[in-house]
């Protein structure tokens, strides 16, 4: 299992290093000055920072998110226990039941 993990754990890491690759040659290839006109004033900047800048911000807000998602998944596992209490050893009447074809108005309390 260890194995398992290490071997995708380096798949992952040569994706990256592939995409980091990917992304260096994007920058180079758009070198080109842009200018953006904003509401009071105008900005001059390259078309890869352009398109990298927005996408980066993305990914970080996309980040925070699923942290703040599995943070909250936590905590309301948490708050609701482990799960299902357990039944009593030795309770007769639970073990003969047909739980797959249960039928729940036949059930006397």
């Amino acid at each position: 299992m260890a194995d398992l993990k290490k071997t995708i754990l380096s798949i992952q890491q040569i994706f990256l290093l592939i995409v980091a690759v990917a992304l260096v040659f994007f920058a180079f290839l758009n070198m080109d000055p842009v200018t953006i006109d904003l509401f009071f004033t105008t900005v001059t900047t390259t078309v890869a920072l352009l398109l990298l800048v927005p996408l980066g911000a993305g990914m970080l807000l996309g980040w925070v998110g699923g942290r703040l998602r599995a943070k909250n998944k936590a905590k309301a596992s948490a708050a609701l226990g482990e799960g299902p209490a357990e039944l009593p050893a030795g309770d007769e009447k639970i073990e003969n039941v047909d739980w797959e074809n249960l039928d729940l108005d036949k059930i006397e309390v």
